[in-house]
């Protein structure tokens, strides 16, 4: 079975966990696509992965873009859609604003992956107000940094697993 797992990524977070869900699946030719270098045609894979980043509440441009252009070839796909962000309690609300409903309401899984605050990973502003936030709350005991799920991105792999197999 030939997986595409496409995405795009600001600050590498969202690479880390496509190349963290790819490692899921070892005995399938799973082909990695950063939106940013190449626009795969979804028609040329058995399923297809697309994961963004969600910043200020909004989705990567290039991954809404790839989904307007895609969005036909896509309603006929095996899909599953991921979301790096860094409130998980908004997850449901990122979805519901950043995808096409027909093209959700047809997923086969989507979920999120958490999210990460390095401001080594970070550049201009957001690198300033990064590490203001993490210097604020660094005596605060009840912040708790963002951070990756792998337990959620094996479950979110199993589920692609029963589904597509």
């Amino acid at each position: 079975m030939k997986i595409l797992i496409a995405y795009a990524t600001k600050t590498g977070t969202t690479k880390d966990c496509a190349v963290r869900l790819s490692a899921l699946f070892p005995t399938h030719e799973t082909f990695l696509c950063d939106l940013a270098e190449s626009d795969p045609s979804p028609d040329d894979y058995d399923f297809v992965v697309i994961g963004g980043s969600i910043r200020m509440g909004k989705l990567d441009k290039r991954v809404k873009d790839y989904i307007k252009r895609s969005e036909a070839k896509l309603k006929n796909a095996k899909t599953a859609f991921f979301i790096c962000n860094g409130f998980s309690e908004e997850t449901e609300n990122y979805f519901e604003k950043n995808f096409p409903p027909e093209i959700l309401k047809k997923a086969a899984v989507f979920g999120s992956f958490g999210g990460e605050l390095k401001s080594d990973r970070q550049r201009g502003l957001d690198k300033v107000i990064v590490k203001l936030l993490l210097e604020a709350n660094s005596s605060n005991d009840e912040f708790i940094l963002p951070t990756i799920s792998t337990e959620e991105i094996g479950r979110f792999a199993d589920r692609i697993k029963e589904c597509a197999f």
